[in-house]
C-alpha cells in the first residue's frame, strides 16, 4: 500500500469514527409536544464550544451571540440559541426545548450548571398617583437625617460625573430635556422592540439617577438598556441578555466605574441571580428594586441575590415603609417611592409622578455614582458597606419594616 493510500485510509478512518461519536452522543428518539425556553448556566471552564457543537450537529440548532442580534429587528426563532456569554466571565445561553428532554438528557450532561425555565419580569412600580406635594421632595428627603425638610438639596460638586449608569428597563427618552445630552441607547433585548421608550417607566428611573432637576447624580452618563416592552414585561432571558451586554461593556472599557440599576423582577431565578453575582465579581454596582407585592424579598429575583443592593420604599410624609414594598433580610436599604416626581416619555418636556420600589432603586444608584465621582471607586461589597455607614439608622418605624434592617438612605456632602 502506498503512503498516500495509507494516508487517505487513515483519516476516513478517523473521520468514520467521530461521525459514529457524535451520533452516540445524540439522544435517541424524538420529544414529542409544545417546547418551553429555558435558561441554561455552562459550568466553569472551556465547555461552551462543545456544547453549542453538539446542539448544532444533534439538533440542528443554530447558534447566535445575543451581544451580536437586533433584536429590535428579528423575529423569535424558536430553534436559534441564543448565547450570552462574555468570554471567560459567564457561560450560558437560552433556547426552546421540551420539557422532559431538558429533565431527563440536557440537565444530566456533565457541562451543565443550572437549567431553569425561562419566566415572566415585569416593572417594580405601581399605578401613577394623582397626588404631588413639594417639588423633588425625596432629594431633599436624602440629603438630610431627618424630618423636618430644609428645602434643600445638597450634593457634592462632582454630582457624579464620569460615571455609567446602565439603566436595564423600558428604554429612556434620550432626548428629554432632563439628560442634557448624557443619555444614550445601548442595546434592546427583547424581540421587535422599539428602540425607545415607549412605556415610560425607563425614563422615570433614568430622572431619578442623573436628571438635571429630578436627578441624585446630575452629571452621570445614562446608558438604556431595553429588556421590556411596551406593556413593562419581559423575560428572564431578556434581562440575563442585558445584563450580559452590560458587562461586555464594562470589560471593554478602560471606564471601570460602572453602576446598573434593574427597576424590575419576577419569582426567585438562581440563573438571573447567578448573572447578577457575575457583574459584580467583575466589579459593577448592580441597584436592584425590592419588589411591590408586599412580600418577602427573599422569593423574588434580582432581589434575593445578596451581592446585589436591593431597595426597599419608604412614604413621602413618614418614613414608614410603604404598603406594597417587599421587606425582609434581603432589602439592605429603604428610599423614597412614593409619589415621586421625574421625567416623563410623552414629550422632551414631560413629567410624571410614579410610586414603587422601582422608584426607589435609582435614589440609590445615583448615590452610588455620587460615591464613585466623590470618593473614588471600590468594590461592590464595600459599596455596600459605604452606604451603610453613610445612611441613617433607626428612623423607619420598627412595626413597618417586618424584618428588614432600619437603613434609610442618605447622599454624602462632601
Amino acid at each position: 500500500m502506498g503512503f498516500s493510500k495509507f494516508i487517505v485510509i487513515t483519516l476516513l478512518a478517523a473521520t468514520l469514527l467521530t461521525s459514529v461519536d457524535s451520533a452516540e452522543n445524540c439522544p435517541k428518539g424524538k420529544f414529542v409536544g409544545p417546547q418551553k425556553r429555558f435558561n441554561i448556566i455552562l459550568k466553569e471552564g472551556k465547555v461552551a464550544k462543545s456544547h453549542f457543537k453538539w446542539l448544532s450537529e444533534c439538533f440542528d440548532r443554530n447558534v447566535k451571540q445575543t451581544t451580536s442580534v437586533d433584536f429590535s429587528k428579528s423575529n423569535n426563532n424558536n430553534t436559534d440559541v441564543l448565547d450570552f456569554s462574555v468570554e471567560d466571565a459567564f457561560q450560558g445561553y437560552s433556547a426552546n426545548f421540551h420539557p422532559e428532554f431538558v429533565k431527563s438528557v440536557l440537565s444530566k450532561r456533565s457541562e451543565i450548571q443550572v437549567a431553569e425555565e425561562d419566566a415572566e419580569v415585569k416593572i417594580s412600580s405601581v399605578v401613577p398617583r394623582s397626588v404631588q406635594r413639594k417639588p423633588i421632595f425625596n432629594l431633599d428627603r436624602i440629603d438630610q437625617e431627618r424630618f423636618p425638610l430644609d428645602r434643600k438639596y445638597e450634593f457634592p460638586n462632582s454630582a457624579g460625573k464620569g460615571v455609567n449608569v446602565y439603566v436595564v428597563d423600558t428604554g429612556i427618552r434620550i432626548t428629554h430635556k432632563e439628560f442634557e445630552g448624557r443619555a444614550t441607547f445601548g442595546k434592546a433585548c427583547c424581540f421587535g422592540c422599539l428602540t425607545v421608550d415607549d412605556n415610560g417607566h425607563g425614563t422615570h428611573v433614568a430622572g431619578t439617577v442623573a436628571g438635571k432637576n429630578f436627578g441624585v447624580s446630575k452629571k452621570s452618563n445614562l446608558i438604556a438598556v431595553k429588556v421590556l416592552n411596551a406593556f413593562g414585561s419581559g423575560s428572564y432571558s431578556e434581562v440575563i441578555c442585558g445584563l450580559s451586554f452590560v458587562l461586555e461593556q464594562h470589560r471593554k472599557s478602560k471606564n471601570k466605574k460602572t453602576v446598573v440599576n434593574v427597576s424590575l423582577g419576577g419569582g426567585r431565578s438562581d440563573v438571573l441571580n447567578k448573572m447578577v453575582k457575575t457583574l459584580t465579581k467583575a466589579g459593577i454596582h448592580v441597584v436592584v428594586a425590592a419588589g411591590n407585592s408586599a412580600a418577602d424579598a427573599c422569593e423574588f429575583s434580582p432581589a434575593s441575590e445578596k451581592t446585589a443592593i436591593t431597595v426597599g420604599a419608604t412614604e413621602d410624609i413618614t418614613d414608614k415603609v410603604t404598603s406594597f414594598s417587599n421587606f425582609g433580610t434581603c432589602v439592605d436599604i429603604f428610599a423614597p417611592g412614593l409619589n415621586i416626581k421625574s421625567a416623563g416619555f410623552e414629550t422632551n418636556n414631560s413629567t410624571k409622578v410614579l410610586s414603587g420600589t422601582s422608584m426607589s432603586s435609582p435614589h440609590v444608584a445615583g448615590t452610588v455614582a455620587l460615591i464613585i465621582a466623590n470618593n473614588g471607586n471600590t468594590s461592590p461589597a464595600n459599596m455596600a458597606k459605604k452606604l451603610k455607614q453613610l445612611g441613617t439608622n433607626n428612623v423607619i418605624p420598627r412595626e413597618t419594616l417586618k424584618g428588614s434592617p432600619n437603613e434609610f438612605l442618605r447622599i454624602p456632602k462632601k
